[in-house]
């Protein structure tokens, strides 16, 4: 069974007339990486997905996003009924607490990080200009690095800042956090 961002690298990638070479240029990667991300023999990492939508275009909910023809003003989402993003390292799953994100102007995530969970192997993330991101703790600690100062956050510790400034977060404890992330606009 293929995973939607096989399936969405795929179709994004072949309607942009691109073939893996230059999707890859684009994105700055390898083409045999692009090409193992649509065989599903390889998970791109959260920074990835974002540099793969922007060099396909479209946004990272664009590129993650279920087919839906759910258009209200307000809606619940239940519990059972959440997104589940799993990371490629194994140790971290974003819940993705609405649907229809692309519709709207904020986009929350519920993520649960293992010790030893990061955002990404070694490489800081950037969003495009003019977003925000807001992180709450919930359980546990998190050590946000931003541009190149460290911040240690625990639980109730809150931050925000320019989604721009380059940034990664890893989870240094023992025991498991749970941090809600708010980004405006929507960028996953």
């Amino acid at each position: 069974m293929k995973t939607r961002i096989q399936q969405s690298v795929l179709k994004y990638r072949k309607q942009r007339w691109l073939n893996t070479r230059q999707l890859a240029e684009k994105a700055g990667c390898t083409p045999s990486f692009i090409s193992q991300i649509e065989k599903g023999t390889a998970l791109p990492s959260l920074s990835m997905v974002g540099k793969l939508a922007e060099a396909l275009d479209i946004s990272v909910s664009q590129l993650l996003a279920e087919e839906s023809g759910f258009d209200r003003e307000h809606f619940c989402l239940r519990k059972k009924d959440r997104r589940i993003v799993q990371y490629p390292d194994g140790k971290t799953t974003d819940q993705i607490l609405s649907s229809n994100i692309s519709a709207k102007k904020m986009e929350p995530l519920l993520s649960v990080i293992e010790p030893g969970g990061v955002s990404g192997e070694g490489e800081k993330m950037t969003h495009p200009a003019g977003t925000e991101e807001f992180v709450l703790v919930l359980k546990g600690h998190l050590v946000f690095t931003i541009d190149d100062e460290e911040i240690r956050l625990g639980k109730g510790d809150t931050l925000l800042f320019k989604g721009e400034i380059p940034h990664r977060w890893e989870n240094r404890s023992k025991g498991r956090a749970e941090v809600l992330f708010i980004f405006t606009p929507p960028i996953w």
